[in-house]
């Protein structure tokens, strides 16, 4: 097959360009099979793994047909496997008798079945030193770095399928870091449907260090100045964009000391994996609780020196939406042994359309199960990224978008006491948000968080008016949402400061129930700083648009929003307010989203039933109560409660007519 194209070529010293033609003559893809795990004497007609990939070309797919039915441990040989330079290599383990994808959905059990381990407890490794171009390249790895498998600048890499066990330090000395799969130079790829630190007897815990690693590769003329930094873009761990069997794709990370994923570039895509969490999907596996392994875990994924159009989880295209979701186990705190946060970004540039979405943090996939938790699930740095955490509300997939965020849990080890102790500037959502940059939270569930989106003594308290200065009128004026007194459960009234509407056009408010774990909390500490508490939302309601046409108020900045459509019948409430540079339906439109409001209790709603007074008896001393629609029977002795259930009230209740009390109907 010829294949003939117009390239650049660079003079590897001098980096000089020139434009060529290149003609490559290759044979046709071959599918290539494994037929032996004995990777150091093959029996004679059978071929090893380590042969397979000894003899690779271009688009070879390598499957598996070993005898017997598994799983198959294959063991790394001496000196690890060759690093895989050919495009468009396939690995799949599911080729193998026996084997199978897993077909549930992301929250349900993974029941993936296989059958092929790449087994390094052996310590057997391949370093990632490679030589680089120039003599003054960094190929971002060094003599202390290796892997099970290496891929060296070969485009479209696909391992499926394969179980990865090692250990985390190898070498004679234990001082070389183990990868599962390591890219390098510009290398992509894709790893799906794979069990990365676990045995496929869905029990056996073998993690190497990192379990898939991809770092820069940078050019440098003979000065040592640097000239080019090839990234490793585009790779997905996962779910790919339209994929055709999302459940099959589903992998599961566990076991790993260190960090799961961490990639230099571009345009990753990290759908549908378990992170920390065994295939049950409600039991989650912390080493920082192994002494000999605290201080290891550097979150579970770090994106880094790009980080632009970068989804970890649902990307909210309607395809798949529900399938794309991550489940991430518990992050213990460094002075637990932990690290600071669960996910990392770090030397962004600039960090464009970073999308978080559809995850859960915190919690099994029963959305109850809770885990070990105790750090702001993202650091969200970078001085001029643009992260969305949560829902775009575009009309597509929204309610499949919101984050769900469970922290700080068990109390007993982290409650009051424990966040009493911390400096109060660190009490915050985010712990490296950058007042350049820009974030938009909404349609999450937040449950047992701190302060959104930061603790507000940041910076002796300037940090946040810095912040929200690229987007409102005056933010010295103010900075939260306000719900009005006035509003009840039908109608919700109040103001937002104001946006520059030039560039911040529409204003849109959402609002939520209020997290009453989060409340209590930040009340204990009684810090002035939050005197209500840790005020977020645990249940998204519904989404208003300031002036838009559901609102009854005309005035910039103030609302007025019919709620009856909601059912809302009581409830602690909390808003935000949230800036948009145009249109949320249209692509590319950026959104910053306020702190939450004080939370305020709304009444007054109509229960789905007609509460109607028919027989007053003032000279019996009593009033009887009938109505229609169910609901409970609640009273109060003023208009904002406190409601208690009328015990034991059906329709015909007789109270006393003596003072004042009022009634409604709660579903």
């Amino acid at each position: 097959m010829h294949n003939c194209f117009a390239a650049v070529a660079r003079h590897p010293f001098r980096g000089l360009w020139t434009l060529g033609l290149i003609v490559l003559l290759s044979a046709e893809a071959r599918v290539v099979t494994v037929t032996t795990a004995d990777n150091l004497n093959p029996p004679a007609g059978q071929k090893s793994l380590l042969q397979a990939l000894t003899e690779l070309q271009d688009g070879d797919e390598i499957r598996f047909n070993l005898p017997g039915p598994g799983p198959h441990l294959i063991e790394t040989p001496p000196g690890g496997y060759p690093l895989i330079t050919r495009h468009n290599v396939v690995i799949d383990g599911y080729s193998q008798p026996g084997a199978a994808p897993n077909t549930n959905p992301i929250l349900a059990p993974n029941n993936a079945r296989l059958r092929i381990a790449l087994d390094s407890r052996n310590g057997h490794h391949r370093l990632m030193d490679f030589p680089g171009d120039g003599p003054n390249d960094d190929t971002g790895y060094g003599d202390r770095e290796a892997a099970i498998l290496g891929v060296l600048g070969a485009r479209g890499f696909v391992l499926r399928g394969v179980s990865l066990l090692g250990v985390p330090r190898v070498g004679p000395d234990a001082g070389v870091a183990l990868y599962g799969v390591a890219f390098a130079r510009g290398a992509s790829g894709r790893i799906s449907g794979c069990w990365i630190g676990l045995h496929p007897d869905g029990q056996t815990l073998a993690g190497p260090a990192n379990g898939v690693s991809g770092f820069r590769y940078r050019v440098r003329d003979d000065s040592g100045a640097e000239v080019e930094s090839i990234l490793i873009n585009d790779v997905v761990i996962g779910v790919a964009k339209a994929a055709t069997n999302a459940p099959a794709d589903f992998n599961v990370f566990v076991g790993i000391p260190a960090i799961p994923v961490i990639l230099e570039g571009h345009g990753a895509r990290i759908a549908g994996n378990f992170f920390g969490v065994m295939p049950d999907g409600v039991r989650d596996v912390n080493l920082m609780l192994d002494p000999a392994l605290a201080g290891s875990f550097k979150g579970f994924i770090e994106i880094g020196r790009g980080g632009n159009h970068t989804v970890i989880g649902t990307d909210g295209d309607g395809v798949n939406d529900a399938h794309e979701r991550n489940i991430f186990g518990g992050t213990l705190p460094p002075a637990f042994g932990g690290y600071e946060h669960s996910l990392e970004f770090y030397g962004a540039s600039p960090g464009t359309n970073i999308v978080i979405a559809g995850n859960f943090f915190g919690v099994g996939i029963d959305g109850q199960t809770r885990f070990t938790n105790a750090v702001p699930v993202l650091n969200a740095a970078g001085g001029a990224a643009q992260y969305r955490f949560g829902s775009n509300f575009d009309g597509v997939s929204d309610e499949l978008e919101g984050n769900v965020v469970f922290n700080y849990w068990p109390p007993e080890l982290f409650g009051p006491e424990y966040l009493y102790q911390l400096n109060p500037v660190d009490l915050g959502f985010f712990d490296e948000l950058d007042s350049g940059g820009v974030l938009s939270a909404r349609g999450n569930t937040f449950v047992h968080n701190l302060a959104f989106p930061v603790a507000p003594g940041r910076a002796d308290g300037a940090f946040l008016a810095a912040y929200y200065q690229k987007a409102l009128e005056a933010p010295a004026a103010g900075l939260l949402p306000v719900i009005a007194p006035e509003s009840t459960a039908l109608r919700l009234k109040g103001t937002v400061p104001r946006a520059r509407t030039p560039e911040w056009p529409e204003t849109h408010v959402d609002l939520y129930l209020a997290d009453p774990e989060g409340l209590a909390t930040g009340r204990a500490l009684e810090l002035p700083e939050l005197p209500d508490g840790f005020v977020q939302g645990r249940r998204f309601l519904g989404t208003f648009r300031d002036n838009g046409p559901a609102d009854a108020d005309p005035r910039a900045g103030r609302f007025d929003f019919d709620l009856s459509g909601l059912g809302l019948t009581d409830g602690v409430v909390t808003i935000t307010a949230n800036y948009a540079s145009g249109p949320v339906t249209a692509p590319g439109t950026v959104v910053l989203t306020s702190p939450f409001s004080a939370p305020v209790r709304l009444t007054g709603g109509g229960g789905g039933g007609e509460l109607r007074f028919t027989a007053i008896r003032l000279e019996a001393g009593s009033v009887r109560l009938e109505w229609t629609g169910g609901g409970v029977l609640q009273s109060a002795p003023q208009p904002l409660g406190p409601w208690q259930d009328v015990a034991g009230a059906a329709s015909g209740y007789t109270t006393p007519a003596a003072g004042v009390k009022f009634f409604r109907l709660r579903r």
